[in-house]
């Protein structure tokens, strides 16, 4: 052991009381007036003497800066200060007891004990500290077989002799091993000097409770002791393990790695979200090409959404106000126009042409052997006497032409009675190709001669051919003779 033991609140001249901020304004203006850069101009003699007082320095800051390593320092200040437990200097106790298996630590927690972490140096940290350890396990050891054990292996500590506290050039696992083991110490001794009441005191109570009271004394006494030993021994386990440069170095090794990984995360992220953010865009590009390329072909194909058809019919057909409509009962006095484009003209005679019928349904006839317009074998003469579709849906469109005409002309609907009052006119007047209801026969007349009324027309006219294909050839189907 080298050094003195001072008091920490000795070397900064301060109080035992100091807050916090007065200890590290006393340490900064000691430091700077014993450190070895400030005192290069003074002789060899007292540069050696600053450098050994700026070490007393920095350690006592280093305690009293750690409110829990103060807190233990002040308690322990007088046994410290007093060289150990018995004021021997860490020699145990004076052999007359059990104590002289525990080595004292206390003089062992405390900066000045070793001079620098040199690997070559007797006096340096590595050797100092690994000595301590040694010689706390082998108080163990002894202790232990003195209470009538026999072999030493059975000790619930004996893996504290595997490992030890090595140099600056061992390695981390190692080093880690035997902190791990130190940090879970616990003493194997029975602690039966401690007791208060001796087996002859026990033998001679006077009753059972007695004697169990004694007992439960004892065994208090040496749970205690046991305690107060395992704390002295971890607080120096502590004191060490943050004093080892080699413990700070791997500290600093995680916190860089930690940091890297961290930044390696954000990195990752933002390309993510820079990656998730051009998928985006292109989704959207796609799928505005995709919407412009269907609307194109919908309008070459004269397919209008019915959603567009119900938005600004009102400026169409009379300038009528924008907003919801209002829903009310309407009087069922007068008689509303019936504009009902289905029913069929009576049929006439063609021949029947397969260019006038959706693919499936030529597919159709195909498959049962009807043959085509360009086919030089007729086998059913029945087909050609058959209505053609082609009249059908002519037929269709000029009763679809000539009620449309009929909607644009005033039409009043009478009774029996030849009454020219208000009833007899209708409440209201309907398309029944838009679905759409007016309350005047102008607004019905402006929405006839709309953009969207016409272009409604157009595809309710190809709906109307597609359906006059479709029953023609239902009916020539029914009209073939099963063979």
């Amino acid at each position: 052991m080298t050094g003195q033991t001072k008091c920490h609140y000795e070397v900064l001249s301060v109080p035992r009381d100091a807050d916090a901020a007065t200890i590290k304004k006393a340490h900064r203006k000691l430091a700077l007036q014993h450190h070895p850069d400030k005192n290069t101009h003074k002789s060899p003699e007292e540069q050696d003497a600053s450098a050994a007082e700026f070490k007393l320095i920095q350690a006592a800051y280093e305690c009293l800066s750690d409110p829990v390593e103060r807190k233990w320092y002040d308690e322990h200040r007088d046994m410290i200060l007093r060289g150990g437990l018995h004021g021997n200097n860490g020699s145990g106790g004076n052999g007359g007891d059990g104590s002289s298996f525990l080595f004292d630590v206390m003089p062992y927690q405390f900066a000045g004990c070793y001079d620098g972490y040199s690997d070559d140096d007797p006096d340096g940290f590595y050797a100092v500290y690994g000595s301590v350890f040694e010689q706390i396990f082998q108080g163990e050891k002894d202790g232990f077989l003195s209470e009538g054990n026999i072999d030493y292996n059975d000790m619930p500590n004996a893996h504290l002799g595997e490992v030890s506290m090595g140099n600056s050039k061992s390695d981390w696992e190692d080093i880690s091993a035997f902190y791990a083991a130190w940090e879970a110490f616990s003493s194997c001794l029975s602690y039966a000097w401690e007791d208060i009441y001796h087996l002859y005191d026990i033998k001679e109570a006077p009753n059972r409770r007695i004697r169990r009271l004694m007992e439960e004394d004892n065994r208090k006494k040496r749970k205690t002791a046991k305690k107060e030993r395992i704390d002295e021994v971890c607080a120096l386990v502590r004191f060490v393990k943050k004093r080892d440069p080699r413990v700070k170095k791997q500290r600093e090794k995680i916190q860089r790695e930690q940091e890297q990984r961290q930044a390696e995360k954000m990195r990752e992220a933002e390309e993510r979200k820079k990656e998730v953010a051009v998928a985006r865009e292109e989704w959207r590009a796609e799928a505005e090409r995709n919407m412009a390329e269907q609307e194109a072909a919908d309008l070459d194909a004269g397919r209008i959404r019915l959603a567009d058809l119900d938005s600004d019919d009102d400026y169409d057909y009379g300038g009528g106000k924008r907003g919801k409509k209002k829903k009310g009962k309407r009087k069922g006095k007068g008689k509303q126009k019936n504009t009902n484009y289905s029913g069929r003209r009576e049929e006439t005679g063609d021949d029947f042409n397969n260019d006038h019928m959706p693919e499936e349904i030529a597919d159709a006839t195909n498959d049962i052997g009807i043959p085509s317009e360009n086919s030089s074998n007729i086998e059913c003469d029945h087909v050609s006497q058959h209505v053609g579709v082609k009249e059908v849906v002519e037929g269709e469109l000029q009763n679809f032409e000539e009620f449309a005409q009929d909607n644009t002309n005033e039409v009043d609907v009478s009774s029996s009675s030849e009454d020219d009052s208000d009833d007899d006119e209708p409440e209201s007047w309907r398309c029944e190709c838009c679905k759409k209801d007016f309350k005047s026969e102008k607004q019905f007349e402006n929405h006839a001669k709309s953009k969207k009324h016409k272009e409604n027309m157009k595809k309710y006219e190809k709906k109307l051919q597609k359906e006059a294909e479709k029953m023609a050839m239902l009916d020539i189907m029914d009209e073939i003779p099963n063979n």
